[in-house]
């Protein structure tokens, strides 16, 4: 059975360092950096972007750790939490690597590998190659789902937070 502790990992991550990544990437003006890489097609406001933040990211991985919590049987739930965190901190590198400058979530981005390096070795017993899958895939799907919603969401959101 997996250890109290794990859910101190998720709640961690939900409730503490997804904001602080949200204020470290609102201050190194990350809708321009978004602008920029093209992944929207015309610039937004930090209240669009916000509000993509609160209303689409945020609920799916609460989703997520709730889905854990009653379905207590379903891991990759929670394990889903900490992939999507760390294609999302991958992203940050890569960016960094390519604009030869820092891109906005980085640090809090590598803090969040540290957490998910410890939350994975607290159950590294328990890991599995399909556990391991399924977790993947959760978080593809935690990272993807907000993704597609902004996109289909964009107008409604443009017209309300700009």
């Amino acid at each position: 059975m997996i250890s109290f502790p794990l859910q101190n990992y998720f709640l961690a991550i939900i409730f503490l360092y997804i904001p602080f990544h949200f204020f470290e990437e609102a201050l190194g003006n990350f809708p321009e950096t978004m602008y920029q890489h093209k992944w929207i097609q015309e610039r937004i406001t930090y209240g669009h972007w916000m509000a993509n933040n609160v209303f689409l990211y945020f609920p799916v991985l609460l989703a997520g750790y709730l889905c854990w919590i009653i379905f207590s049987n379903c891991l990759f739930f929670g394990l889903g939490i900490l992939v999507w965190g760390m294609i999302n901190t991958f992203d940050h590198i890569f960016y960094t690597i390519k604009d030869k400058r820092i891109s906005p979530g980085l640090f809090t981005g590598v803090v969040y590998l540290i957490i998910a390096a410890i939350a994975f070795t607290s159950i590294s017993e328990e890991l599995n190659p399909i556990l391991v899958l399924e977790s993947t895939i959760t978080g593809i799907v935690y990272f993807l789902v907000p993704v597609f919603l902004s996109m289909k969401l964009h107008n409604r959101f443009k017209s309300i937070f700009t």
